[in-house]
């Protein structure tokens, strides 16, 4: 599953309404979801991946709705990294990393296969001399890398992150959005830095007071466009963008 439809979703809490009339998403897409706090890019991760229900409309995968999917189909079409992680009991590094392999066993038990792909992935997010360390002992840099590498763990078509880099320092953020951006997956992400994101996405969901405002490929992004998302003056510098914000 790859494909992803959404048709007249509409979704209120409080204050806050989320409307989308249609967005369709292709196979290996590397979407950015962008735009200013509080602009609806959380809320629609959530709609997407069920842990929130829309007032109206439909979420299709490759034509099914995702209510029509169990949850043993929806760990295996896409694999979810949520803005905020916490785990009630003190797993290891290589515990929390290993549950991404559950919705793919075989048998009840983890085979040398599943412990060798987790191990794996300790390497490519540099956590592997953390392997037996308590998860909870870790710093918030730490375990950000430990729940990514839970996520890639799932090899799921589709991977959803809500702000993968928060709390990564510089080389590790580098490190993981090219890690995700070589990935044959969809990738869905909620990310704030304008100048990163071109580096590493192809496409361009600028939403606004829960509208989606703009729908944009890498090269039609302009400054106009910046300016109107983010209420700031925008120039084009080098191979990005310069923000500036008068002080009052």
């Amino acid at each position: 599953m790859a494909r992803i439809d959404i048709r007249d979703l509409r979704f209120s809490r409080d204050q806050f309404q989320l409307s989308l009339p249609q967005l369709r998403i292709h196979q290996g897409e590397k979407v950015a979801l962008m735009g200013e706090n509080g602009c609806g890019k959380s809320t629609l991760i959530a709609l997407m991946t069920g842990l929130l229900q829309p007032a109206t409309g439909q979420i299709q995968y490759d034509g099914q709705p995702l209510e029509a999917l169990d949850y043993g189909e929806r760990a295996r079409c896409f694999s979810l990294l949520p803005q905020f992680s916490t785990l009630a009991f003190p797993f290891t590094v290589l515990e929390v990393v290993q549950m991404g392999r559950f919705a793919k066993l075989q048998s009840s038990d983890y085979q040398q296969a599943d412990l060798d792909a987790s191990r794996q992935l300790l390497t490519l997010m540099d956590i592997a001399h953390l392997e037996h360390k308590a998860f909870s002992e870790l710093s918030g840099g730490e375990q950000r890398r430990v729940m990514l590498a839970r996520v890639l763990n799932q090899q799921t078509p589709i991977v959803y992150l809500d702000e993968p880099n928060a709390s990564l320092d510089v080389r590790h953020t580098l490190d993981t959005f090219a890690h995700l951006y070589e990935l044959p997956a969809t990738v869905i992400t909620s990310v704030h830095d304008i100048n990163m994101a071109l580096r590493y996405f192809d496409r361009f969901l600028f939403f606004k007071n829960g509208q989606l405002l703009a729908d944009r490929q890498r090269s039609e992004l302009t400054p106009q466009l910046l300016n109107e998302v983010y209420d700031v003056s925008v120039v084009s510098s080098g191979d990005g963008f310069s923000f500036h914000r008068s002080c009052r």
